[in-house]
């Protein structure tokens, strides 16, 4: 039987960690979480954000060192609560995470838009859509490697722009730490949260490393690259331009283009060809790692029977996934078709948002969970004072969640905040349906076949008698 293979060291699970945070959509994030603050203070709630990301990935950390698998974070609330509450949110919480694909084409599509008018938009993101599914289709080895290039690329790329944009203002940011209130803090920070979107979902590729034990320690860089450039980049651009310049950006007739504005300024013609090809990466990093995690993770649940099973083929020579891919990928295309047809990227931030902060507090309460119910469990990595970070995981990304899908927005966010809220609840409603119709009936299905399938055992006749 064909199966994953490890092949995967430290520095490709730093990329994948870093891989879909790494998106375009964010620079229009860091537009939307200033300028719920006062002065150029987007730092620290990003930083906030961070640190906030690093108590969640301890809970990751401790959970897949006890159950090192493609299907973790489903495998995790299963031993914990259940299959049935596994499937369900699990269900919630990827199909949330990829509504990143919507928002990413689209802000790519306006990027490319600028600088290669003579080229539709929706044609640059066939082109490496399909390059895309091709590497991953080919090997792990051979996406992974992809994705190391890009994430690094693009880490570089940043704080060098970042860095030459504070010398054009004398390394003089205005209003560095003036914050505001603290309602539109917590709004920010919560905006902060889909900046470090999908750093867990690098525990997919727990069975295709050489040592687990690098997935904690790679989860961490991650975070700690991700915030140190999101903090540089997201200062440097509203302390160069100013956020009243940026507002522009977020109005319905703005273009989500901030970055594109930043690079201009800072270096005229080339600084705009610069930041397009920052724009470039960024989409090509976040599609391929959502590609190599999310195909990791509906081969694991079709594997163990929690989807159609079809979907846990692997291909022969590559050892990849393939199925898993194109039902990804068609996921995808309905999910670009409604951010092309609306325009409504802050819901699309706003679903991955809250789908994060629900994974993260499901998460804390595995490890909770499972520390009295499975005392015994070898955990290679151990969140140390025992419940004490989780229940602040819970709390903390209780009111964030809160206040992204309930709390007080600004006006023209309201129709946004409004869609984020029924489309998590539509996707609740539909697994809850899924689990309790559909899939018991599958589960019986595949049960008769693997007990037909299985070698029957020949009765021994007695010895003739002598």
């Amino acid at each position: 039987m064909t199966e994953l293979r490890r092949t995967l060291g430290l520095r490709t699970v730093v990329s994948t960690g870093a891989g879909m945070a790494l998106a375009t959509v964010n620079y229009v994030a860091f537009i939307e979480l200033a300028s719920y603050l006062a002065g150029n203070s987007a730092w620290i709630a990003i930083l906030t954000s961070g640190i906030m990301a690093i108590l969640a990935g301890s809970c990751f950390s401790e959970l897949n060192s006890m159950y090192p698998s493609a299907a973790g974070i489903k495998l995790y609330i299963e031993k914990a609560f259940g299959e049935r509450a596994a499937i369900i949110i699990a269900g919630v919480y990827v199909m949330g995470q990829l509504a990143i694909v919507g928002a990413e084409i689209y802000v790519l599509s306006q990027a490319l838009g600028q600088g290669f008018t003579f080229v539709p938009p929706v044609v640059w993101a066939i082109v490496f859509g399909m390059a895309l599914l091709y590497l991953n289709y080919r090997g792990i080895r051979i996406a992974g490697t992809t994705q190391d290039i890009i994430a690094f690329a693009m880490f570089v790329g940043l704080i060098l722009i970042s860095v030459y944009g504070f010398y054009r203002i004398d390394f003089h940011v205005p209003n560095a730490f003036e914050v505001g209130s603290l309602d539109g803090f917590i709004q920010a920070v919560a905006i902060g949260i889909a900046c470090f979107i999908a750093f867990e979902w690098v525990v997919t590729i727990s069975e295709e490393v050489t040592n687990v034990k690098v997935i904690p320690r790679g989860m961490m860089l991650s975070l700690g690259l991700l915030g140190v450039t999101y903090a540089l980049f997201s200062t440097a651009m509203t302390s160069v331009l100013g956020k009243e310049e940026l507002a522009w950006v977020l109005r319905p007739e703005g273009l989500p283009i901030p970055h594109l504005l930043y690079g201009k300024n800072l270096l005229g013609s080339f600084g705009l060809y610069f930041m397009i090809v920052m724009a470039l990466l960024a989409s090509l990093t976040s599609l391929n790692a959502g590609i190599m995690t999310a195909s990791r993770f509906l081969y694991a649940m079709a594997r163990d029977w929690s989807i159609p099973r079809f979907i846990a083929r692997l291909h022969p020579k590559y050892a990849t996934p393939w199925v898993a891919m194109l039902v990804v990928s068609g996921y995808a295309i309905l999910i670009t078709v409604y951010g092309f047809l609306t325009h409504f990227v802050l819901s699309m931030i706003l679903i991955i948002a809250a789908t994060e902060c629900m994974i993260y507090m499901v998460m804390a309460l595995c490890v909770i969970r499972l520390r009295y119910k499975e005392r015994e469990t070898r955990r290679g990595f151990r969140i140390k004072g025992g419940i004490t970070i989780p229940l602040v995981v819970i709390l903390v990304y209780g009111i964030v969640a809160g206040s992204i899908l309930f709390g007080p927005v600004k006006p023209q966010d309201e129709l946004d905040q409004r869609i984020a809220l029924f489309f998590i609840l539509g996707l609740a409603v539909m697994n809850t349906f899924y689990v309790y119709t559909l899939w018991p009936r599958l589960r019986t299905k595949y049960r008769k076949l693997a007990e037909a399938r299985k070698p029957r055992r020949r009765r021994r006749r007695p010895a003739p008698s002598e």
